[in-house]
């Protein structure tokens, strides 16, 4: 499966943050699609997510604006890559950056292949990159590993 493209100005070439985390979910796509679609429930399964309201939705779909919490930071968000089961992703905007964040979801045996990827440009991920860095992928990872309900 080919990835989706980036938003102009944000793909990882040009900005000066850009981190990937992916994991193997032992849930089918329809059932880890569900997880992210259902962004109101992140908190319950993702320490780094809180206050996520959607404007006038509720899931995550097409055009669908959000905004929430992460990294002490309150984002607003627009999906804007929408392939059902397979690629969700959005464009965000804080105080002094701007981003994209993506899922992309392959079938694999006995589970999916979940590849999460954001970048960041802006005065702040210049300045704070290192940090950023480790930060997102520490999260990312924290989120991966909360997809899959514990038994």
């Amino acid at each position: 499966m080919t990835a989706p493209a980036w938003p102009a100005g944000l793909e990882p070439a040009r900005t000066p943050l850009h981190v990937r985390n992916e994991a193997w979910v032992p849930l089918p796509p329809e059932a880890v699609w569900a997880r992210l679609v259902d962004a109101t429930a992140w908190p319950s399964w993702y320490a780094n997510a809180r206050r996520v309201v959607l404007a006038g939705a509720a899931e995550l779909g097409p055009g669908v604006r959000f905004r929430w919490t992460t990294l002490h930071v309150r984002v607003s968000c627009v999906v804007d890559r929408w392939e059902p089961g397979r690629v969700l992703g959005w464009t965000g905007r804080a105080l002094g950056s701007s981003g994209h964040h993506r899922w992309v979801l392959v079938p694999e045996a006995g589970g999916t292949r979940v590849v999460t990827e954001e970048t960041q440009a802006g005065p702040v991920p210049r300045l704070a990159r290192r940090w950023l860095s480790r930060s997102l992928r520490h999260w990312h990872q924290r989120w991966l590993d909360g997809i899959a309900p514990s038994r």
